[in-house]
């Protein structure tokens, strides 16, 4: 055999991928789905990790249809840890930097929100190396009003101070539009709406909604859809001008006790309400999710058409406190499709301390089975996860450190 032949052989056995053209590299890149394949891409060489970076704000964006990890709290350690549904294990991960004694009020785009003592509020981004720009500080979110001279009223609102934002949504990620993005809460057990943008003025402004109870947040289309907590109102309005809404109402059976109800986005544009039936102990402190409801709303002649959903097909839905999260179970391993993932979030029911958050599992709409979620120990010994007793499980999407 020739050198040259050998040379060839050589070449073709041990191939240079560090050296492959770039274009076919963004067309491996623009393939991938899944947080963690972009992670090992970005982690094969230099070469590789330059391509990610150049497309940073797309690697970025892709984590809005990611996986979410729950974000479980470890009385032991007095740290959160990230519990991966899909394997059924923890995440070996270096320490979050978030507070550990706080309920989290919301979980959107990868960001996490609380409310402090003086009722300012902090968005903090878990997964971010960079403290800097992992840390955002709003100003104070109207208090609630004590008369004057109550002090001992004024310490119980700050003793349940994170209990003041019940739901929140952040309309696109700070990192990637700093100065385009706003922030959306129910507050003030949830009778209140606010939005802020913190990139223009960075000022609280009150949406004013006439004396309804709101159960969810949804953004869609530079559009804002609240959700009432009867279940049977929509309210919506322009995110450019969030001070004239239009209602919607329709008619239905359902009775809103025992009810958790949200609205979420299908890959379709749709507008799907969700209903989670849950029962309580005579104490209220131990919650189960017995059956759920999905309906597609249809908006005709002014009105509101419900239209029963009864598979998502290739689709797995996240709710809980957090943001609604919708994904193609069928991109990412062990995600299952036509089922919905629950975290134990708050209710009405028991507005305030919640108890065991023992309501954590996996609803099939195939067979309308509700499956809580477990880590297995050892052979003999197993828990479960949603019986810590601590401040409730919340979802939060993976991001990328670019």
């Amino acid at each position: 055999m020739s050198l040259t032949k050998k040379k060839q052989k050589t070449i073709t056995a041990h191939p240079d991928w560090a050296r492959l053209p770039c274009h076919l590299l963004d067309l491996i890149l623009e393939k991938l789905e899944s947080f963690k394949d972009i992670l090992q891409f970005y982690g094969v060489c230099v070469s590789w990790n330059s391509i990610v970076k150049h497309n940073k704000t797309k690697c970025l964006m892709k984590t809005s249809h990611q996986v979410p990890m729950l974000l479980v709290p470890n009385r032991k350690q007095h740290t959160w840890d990230m519990y991966d549904p899909m394997t059924n294990k923890f995440k070996e991960i270096s320490k979050l930097h978030i507070p550990y004694d706080k309920r989290f009020g919301g979980s959107s785009q990868g960001w996490l929100l609380t409310v402090n003592r003086d009722f300012t509020v902090t968005l903090y981004k878990p997964y971010s190396t960079d403290h800097d720009s992992a840390i955002i500080n709003l100003p104070c979110l109207f208090p609630p009003e004590v008369e004057d001279g109550d002090l001992e009223g004024l310490e119980d609102m700050r003793e349940y101070c994170d209990q003041h934002i019940y739901k929140a949504t952040i309309t696109a990620d700070p990192l990637i539009n700093p100065n385009d993005y706003m922030v959306v809460v129910i507050y003030l057990y949830c009778w209140k709406i606010a939005t802020i943008s913190p990139g223009r003025d960075n000022i609280w402004r009150k949406i004013d909604p006439n004396e309804e109870i709101f159960s969810d947040i949804l953004f869609n289309s530079n559009k804002f859809y609240f959700l009432n907590h009867n279940h049977d109102t929509l309210l919506s309005y322009d995110s450019r001008e969030p001070y004239c809404g239009t209602k919607v109402t329709w008619n239905h059976s359902d009775n809103w006790f025992g009810i958790k109800s949200y609205i979420v986005k299908s890959f379709e544009g749709d507008i799907l309400q969700v209903l989670r039936r849950c029962e309580w102990n005579d104490s209220f402190t131990i919650r189960r999710t017995t059956t759920v409801n999905i309906f597609k709303l249809d908006f005709v002649d002014g009105g509101v058409k419900r239209v029963i959903v009864k598979s998502l097909g290739d689709v797995a839905l996240f709710l809980g406190d957090n943001s609604s999260i919708y994904v193609r179970a069928s991109n990412f391993l062990g995600c299952k499709s036509n089922c919905i993932y629950f975290s134990h979030d708050t209710d009405l029911i028991s507005y305030g301390p919640q108890g065991f958050p023992c309501d954590c599992g996996i609803y099939n709409l195939e067979d309308n089975s509700y499956k809580k979620f477990t880590l297995l120990l050892d052979d003999e010994d197993s828990t479960i996860i949603s019986k810590m007793e601590a401040q409730p499980p919340i979802w939060i999407q993976p991001t990328l450190n670019l």
